[in-house]
């Protein structure tokens, strides 16, 4: 647990998550995708007798997909503009 906040906290570059080849989103995706987060928190803390998990699951990944590729896509700015300022 304690090799995990760690790494939470370690700002230096991360091992590449397996979404990497991904295209970049347009904020309609990124919208849509922050929505399937929120249906499903919607569903399993206010009705959990209703929710489908199968389906949870599917819009989870979904919605984990999206945030990690904005993350990578995040990660390269930072790889760029460090770059730039050491030739500066």
């Amino acid at each position: 647990m304690k090799q995990d906040i760690a790494q939470a906290t370690d700002f230096q570059q991360q091992k590449p998550d397996f979404f990497e080849d991904a295209q970049p989103l347009s904020a309609n995706e990124v919208a849509g995708e922050l929505g399937k987060a929120l249906a499903v928190c919607t569903r399993i803390y206010h009705e959990p007798d209703r929710a489908n998990t199968d389906n949870c699951e599917r819009s989870l990944r979904s919605a984990a997909h999206g945030i990690m590729q904005m993350w990578n896509d995040v990660q390269r700015i930072k790889l760029e503009r460090a770059r730039q300022l050491g030739r500066a």
